[in-house]
């Protein structure tokens, strides 16, 4: 007898970023809603504060297998493709185990594992689901990770051609990332994709006042707070620009809290600054306290990249009622929401003038970020909420498995 559904995925718990916890999430709640799920994953290394790990454990309905493979710095591009490939040599290993699932749920990260869902299915006619976090290779072509022609490229582009015209369903994160897929994939027909969106894991754990207290902060500070990964796909340089315009301004003071190649570059333009503070990666009751400190959050996206990606923090500062400041295309979702819903203002990618005069418009109108804070919890609890992704997931399981069985 099949079991229903294998989480195919290199990050899962007890993993903190949130390509892990998202597919646990899901994963779970699969599991709760009376579904046999297993998930087949690496083993935890770069982002797991719990130690040592079992191979194999139950957890929350859910039995992970944990596979060891090479784990190099994702820092360099080397290391990450030998990350990639290792990892997915690691699973076509353990392809029978596979065999005994009737829908394999994977994800983009990395872009090279979706060859295991696709022998899958053409050795024991397996289900497949593919969740697109990031759309390869054109996020790779538009942060400069990869040019077009490369053998990398033609072999992502054979595993696309395949995976499209086999996928039973494909998740996309935004309405603008399916548009996307069904412009740029002619082997989807729109039936098979549907959007459904990430949620946030954090809420602020305190009070505005003893979060402050705790970091330091006056009652009076206005802290603007960046979360999340500075890599390859954020624009960093408005946000440098406006550190910098803004050093003078006693009571304007900004968080950096993250991880990713261009956080370097923050360090170092920040060193001058008296008005910044850096921190490592947060999670858990640490963010929630960032978050209960801060009076808005910073999302950003390199030009280019529309479609292709969405930001995982954005979220957390929606859940928390913060006012978003979005750096991005004037014609991305991002910036769209944040006309539109009334959670936030907008500023071009780069231009860090701009984001400094949206930073003082909100230093200097309380009333207007009462507003926003009000708006962004409201689109947060109607549009993004947890139990709404999840029950959306349950609904497509359900309409795959049906189609298994």
């Amino acid at each position: 007898m099949k079991r229903d559904v294998l989480f195919l995925c290199q990050f899962f718990y007890p993993e903190y970023n949130s390509s892990a916890t998202l597919p646990f999430d899901t994963a779970r709640y699969l599991a709760q809603s009376g579904y046999s799920v297993d998930a087949l994953c690496g083993y935890p290394r770069e982002y797991n504060t719990s130690g040592e790990v079992s191979a194999r454990e139950m957890k929350d309905g859910v039995s992970i297998h944990r596979l060891h493979y090479i784990q190099f710095s994702r820092r360099s591009k080397l290391g990450r493709l030998i990350n990639y490939f290792s990892f997915t040599l690691s699973v076509l290993l353990h392809i029978f185990e596979i065999k005994n699932y009737k829908t394999v749920i994977v994800y983009s990260n990395p872009p090279v594992l979706p060859i295991a869902a696709i022998w899958a299915n053409r050795l024991f006619n397996t289900k497949i689901i593919f969740v697109s976090y990031d759309v390869y290779p054109e996020v790779a072509y538009a942060s400069g990770s990869l040019t077009s022609g490369g053998v990398i490229t033609r072999v992502m582009q054979g595993i696309n051609r395949s995976l499209f015209k086999r996928a039973d369903a494909v998740v996309a994160l935004t309405d603008e990332m399916r548009e996307f897929l069904l412009r740029n994939r002619p082997e989807l027909s729109e039936d098979r994709v549907v959007t459904i969106a990430n949620w946030a894991h954090e809420a602020p754990s305190e009070g505005a006042a003893d979060a402050r207290r705790k970091l330091g902060y006056a009652e009076d500070d206005f802290v603007v707070s960046y979360f999340g990964n500075l890599g390859v796909c954020q624009d960093e340089t408005a946000l440098i620009q406006a550190m910098e315009l803004l050093k003078d301004r006693p009571h304007i003071k900004f968080m950096v809290a993250g991880h990713g190649s261009k956080l370097p570059l923050i360090r170092q333009a920040a060193e001058h600054l008296p008005n910044v503070r850096i921190c490592g990666f947060l999670t858990g009751a640490a963010f929630g306290q960032a978050v209960a400190a801060s009076s808005c959050g910073i999302v950003s996206l390199e030009r280019g990249l529309m479609g292709m990606c969405a930001p995982s923090k954005y979220y957390s500062y929606l859940q928390s009622g913060l006012p978003v400041l979005t750096v991005a295309e004037k014609e991305s979702y991002l910036a769209k929401e944040a006309v539109h819903a009334g959670i936030g203002l907008f500023s071009d990618v780069g231009n860090g003038v701009q984001l400094a005069r949206n930073i003082l418009t909100l230093y200097q109108d309380p009333e207007l970020c009462r507003k926003m804070s009000g708006n962004a919890a409201r689109l947060y609890a109607d549009r993004y909420a947890e139990d709404i992704s999840l029950n959306r997931y349950v609904d497509l399981f359900r309409g795959v498995l049906r189609t298994a069985d």
